[in-house]
This record gives C-alpha cells, sequence and structure tokens, in this order.
C-alpha cells in the first residue's frame, strides 16, 4: 500500500465516522449569486481548471447546493485567506482520491470537484453530511463529500440525466467555489 493510499485509509477512518454522525442540515441551498463578470456556460462538457492564489491556508466549511433560473448551483465555502482554484470533470465512476475507493452516486452523469490550495485542520473543518440530496438541487440528484487530502478537496455530485455543460468559478470574501450546472433541457 503507498503512502497516499495509507494516509487516506487513516483519514477516511477518522473523518467519515465524524462526517456520518453530524446532525447538519443536509439541504441547505445556495443564496450566492453570479457576478456580472461570471463565466458563461461553454458549449461543451470538458474539463475545467484554474491555480489557486495565496496561501495554501483553505479550509472547507460548508457545502450548498441551490436551484437557480436555468442552473442548479453547488457552492463549495472555505474559510482562509487565499483564492481556490479548480479541476471539475465529468468522470465515469466517482473514485475517491487517495483510496481508490468507488462511491455509489444518485444520477447519471458524475461531476468530479476538486478545489485547489485546501487544508485539513480537525478544529475548523467541514462538520456537515458526509452524503445528501439536495431538496433545492433540481439537477443535481446526490453530493459526497470525500474531503481534503494533500492539499486538494474533492466534492462529487450526481446529476441527473446526461452530462450537461457547466461553468466554474471562485468568489471571495468569503473565499468560495461555484459549480453552477446547465439545466438540461
Amino acid at each position: 500500500m503507498t503512502m497516499r493510499r495509507a494516509a487516506a485509509a487513516l483519514l477516511g477512518a477518522v473523518v467519515v465516522p465524524a462526517l456520518v454522525a453530524c446532525g447538519t442540515e443536509p439541504t441547505r441551498e445556495s443564496t450566492t449569486e453570479a457576478p456580472s463578470d461570471a463565466p458563461s456556460f461553454p458549449e461543451g462538457t470538458t474539463r475545467q481548471s484554474a491555480e489557486n492564489s495565496g496561501e495554501w491556508d483553505l479550509v472547507l466549511s460548508d457545502v450548498r447546493v441551490g436551484e437557480h433560473e436555468g442552473y442548479t448551483r453547488v457552492v463549495l465555502d472555505f474559510t482562509g485567506t487565499g483564492s481556490p482554484g479548480w479541476t471539475v470533470d465529468y468522470v465515469d465512476e466517482a473514485v475517491l482520491d487517495g483510496s481508490g475507493d468507488v462511491v455509489r452516486l444518485g444520477g447519471d452523469a458524475i461531476l468530479d470537484i476538486y478545489a485547489s490550495g485546501t487544508t485539513w485542520p480537525a478544529d475548523h473543518y467541514y462538520s456537515g453530511p458526509q452524503r445528501f440530496e439536495p431538496e433545492a438541487g433540481a439537477d443535481v440528484d446526490e453530493v459526497y463529500v470525500a474531503g481534503t487530502f494533500e492539499g486538494y478537496t474533492q466534492v462529487l455530485a450526481g446529476i441527473d440525466g446526461d452530462r450537461v455543460p457547466f461553468r466554474v468559478f471562485a468568489l471571495s470574501d468569503p473565499p468560495r467555489l461555484v459549480v453552477d450546472v446547465r439545466d438540461d433541457g
């Protein structure tokens, strides 16, 4: 077993029970509106990425999903001073970084969301549910918060229907990573 997989297994053994035991409301709605300079939706569904900026001190504090006119928004909220980078792409299977374990998610397509520039101090980390079905999720059937490993935070989103275009951007004050999934049809 590689050191990376061993660390992921240990992390999963500690974090998963803590997250599952949490009683936070799993269907929080995103109220963040897209800024006027938000990118437009691309025509295709290819991978999108950008580098983080500032210190690698972002700590995941919340994951929200909300329905908006024409799209569903997934927001990763962070504490810290940097700005998250990202790699977001559709994948054939929901595979957890580090362990390689496959997660079953509701939905027909899987969006793999990575935020970079993140860290994991146990006393400030996300305490919400690891898996939830958002009530205000429209085309997002289920979300799985995989956790933070080696500077990257992974969240998986099961999308109802075929792969559809998405846009990704960061917001500040507080730092957030926003993934908008265009409505199917």
